[in-house]
């Protein structure tokens, strides 16, 4: 015997607003799945923006430090305060160019340059911001770096010539000459005895 129990129309009613609430519900919880999946995706993507600007930050510090390192001459004979570099392989190990550097990562432009700074000190030794001597052994540098069209970011670091050999010296005669250091070449430079 077949059971033919055909649904009345109470039932079928009461089924469709199942259905509906049901539908609700489910576009509830993907509303709510985007609401919070989306904010964190584009918190990566901000992420990854930060990490890979502090890289060419860092790195373009390091390469600062690397040049003023090999040579102070070069880094010592830039002008300070204001003006923009960046630095370019087109010799060994660097050269500065005036201006800022472009970097494309993937989808994104970033920019990058360096400002120096004449660095004084007290008489003590330790950094002032004003007065004290003029320290021409050591340059502050102020690194600038971000995306291109947003908020830049700036590293502070310092360099300091750490090798005493500014230049070779082969003719020691001339009489007195300079007694403390000598930051540039010049037919008058002697030392003094």
């Amino acid at each position: 015997m077949i059971d033919m129990h055909v649904p009345s129309v109470t039932q079928r009613g009461q089924s469709i607003i199942e259905v509906l609430i049901a539908a609700a519900l489910g576009v509830v919880l993907v509303t709510g799945a985007i609401t919070l999946i989306v904010p964190s995706l584009k918190g990566g993507k901000t992420f990854t923006r930060v990490a890979v600007g502090v890289a060419l930050g860092r790195g373009l510090a390091d390469n600062v430090w690397a040049w003023a390192e090999s040579d102070w001459h070069p880094i010592a004979l830039l002008a300070t305060s204001s003006v923009q570099y960046y630095l370019t392989t087109s010799t060994s190990p660097f050269a500065a160019a005036t201006g800022t550097e472009s970097v494309a990562i993937s989808t994104t432009t970033y920019v990058r340059y360096f400002v120096l700074d004449d660095v004084r000190r007290d008489g003590g030794g330790a950094l002032t911001t004003g007065g004290g001597s003029y320290d021409p052994s050591t340059k502050k540098v102020t690194v600038v770096y971000g995306p291109t069209g947003a908020a830049t970011t700036t590293m502070v670091t310092y360099v300091t010539r750490s090798k005493h050999r500014i230049f070779l010296q082969s003719d020691w005669s001339g009489g007195a000459g300079a007694s403390g250091p000598v930051t540039s070449t010049s037919t008058t430079n002697t030392y003094a005895t």
